[in-house]
């Protein structure tokens, strides 16, 4: 497999500029009066135009995000009344405890991500450059004061918590959308409620907790894919095997009666053709192994074609996902996201959503510094990225305030070159994973 370097968008200089140029517009107009009076007039969030408007809280939770103060009302208050004067406990907290106010910032960020996406243009590379996207779903837990138990009960008894559903996309390295429920939720309706259907072309990579037969038919109706690791209680025939190049047909065998037909040499690889599901609920799929041991095989349970990925790139990219674990530390460790000082659902829902937004926001500071001077994406660490931007901060939020085109672009120019100078990394550590590189997972 080639390790050459993956570059983003086009090769042109010229073309990387615009698209610099778009991410940045992108990003300032999220933010502006209009962008925000649109968001709020389509979720019916109206806090009193005084000194509490929602521009302003939304600027105030990036603030608060950029510095590691997140979920909590008393430190999100005193960046407020820092930057825009003083104001009552009561009434603040109030403007988050609506589910309107939820709604709005989960608006904002769907929009900034959309924008973001359509104007950076990034593509896969390498092994995945046959798909759109590849996105990662798993849910996260965050514990809540106990008063919280009636309404987001956990999972232990006598607690309180939340469970987060989240999206990551591998292409750009966004987190792109999110559903919150009582920690005791289950995490497959969850996802259902957050993604009502498949995208064509992409590739949804999903832990154990999602397996269940009915998501891999669907996603063959839409021309999506779908890997995840097999159950143990799943039943499935095998009708044929890939070996030495070529494919051999299988007489329906179980998959334990297979293994006492085959070798098990520590990393054979299996790539056969399954059976899962009885009668009309039947559904052809890929299913992918590699020896551990004489005891252990892992499997992998895919819609992927073999033209598309062989065997050991199927195995790699299921390794993938543990990016979404990275993120979830990420988002933990530097912004508290783990816990909540609030038990109302609204505002944990919508403190959250205003954290996601900075998070995307910092994000793309980091699409826009690699198109801008021209670095590869990858080189890029993203928490790197994420300790740089916290010391421009304040400038940040002033240059997002002003609305002033000439102010972020400074700001912007300023972060890029920070972010190209202190966050580069041109050559991975030996001592880290390098399969997202070369699989061409650009945004990982």
């Amino acid at each position: 497999m080639s390790k050459q370097t993956t570059r983003v968008g086009s090769p042109n200089p010229e073309a990387r500029s615009q698209a610099a140029e778009a991410v940045e517009r992108a990003l300032l107009r999220t933010f502006t009066g209009e962008v925000v009076d649109e968001l709020r007039q389509k979720t019916g969030y109206n806090p009193r135009q005084r000194s509490i408007t929602a521009q302003r809280l939304m600027l105030v939770l990036v603030e608060a995000f950029l510095l590691g103060q997140t979920l909590g009302f008393s430190a999100i208050r005193a960046i407020f009344v820092r930057r825009f004067g003083f104001i009552r406990p009561c009434p603040f907290q109030k403007r988050f405890k609506q589910a309107s106010a939820a709604a709005f910032f989960r608006a904002a960020l769907e929009r900034l991500v959309a924008s973001v996406v359509e104007s950076a243009g990034l593509v896969l590379s390498g092994a995945l450059a046959q798909f759109s996207d590849v996105r990662v779903y798993d849910g996260t837990g965050q514990r809540v004061p106990p008063r919280g138990r009636e309404r987001l009960p956990g999972c232990s008894a006598g607690k309180a918590g939340s469970k987060w559903l989240m999206g990551y996309s591998i292409k750009t390295g966004l987190l792109e959308h999110g559903e919150c429920a009582a920690e005791t939720a289950s995490e497959t309706p969850l996802w259902r409620k957050l993604v009502p259907s498949f995208t064509r072309g992409v590739l949804y990579l999903f832990d154990l907790g999602f397996f269940e037969r009915k998501l891999f038919a669907d996603a063959q109706a839409v021309g999506a894919h779908v890997l995840m690791r097999l159950k143990k209680s799943a039943k499935v025939r095998v009708t044929g095997h890939f070996s030495d190049g070529s494919f051999g047909p299988i007489p329906s065998w179980s998959l334990p009666y297979y293994l006492t037909a085959v070798s098990r040499r520590k990393g054979t690889v299996f790539d056969l053709d399954v059976l899962w599901g009885k009668g009309k609920d039947t559904i052809a799929l890929r299913l992918v192994g590699v020896v551990h041991s004489s005891s252990v095989v892992r499997w992998y349970l895919t819609t992927v074609p073999r033209d598309l990925l062989v065997a050991h790139q199927v195995i790699q990219a299921y390794r993938l996902r543990w990016l979404v674990e990275l993120l979830f530390r990420e988002i933990k460790q530097a912004a508290d996201l783990g816990r909540s000082f609030t038990a109302d659902l609204h505002a944990v829902e919508a403190m959250t959503y205003g954290a996601m937004l900075a998070h995307v926001l910092v994000r793309s500071l980091r699409i826009q510094a690699a198109l801008d001077n021209e670095i590869p994406l990858e080189q890029l660490r993203p928490l790197a990225c994420l300790n740089v931007a916290r010391a421009f901060a304040r400038d940040i939020i002033d240059a997002l305030a002003s609305a002033s085109s000439s102010a972020w672009r400074s700001v912007a120019k300023t972060v890029g070159l920070a972010l190209a100078l202190l966050a580069r990394e041109l050559k991975p550590s030996r001592s880290r994973p390098r399969i997202a590189l070369n699989l061409g997972a650009i945004g990982a």
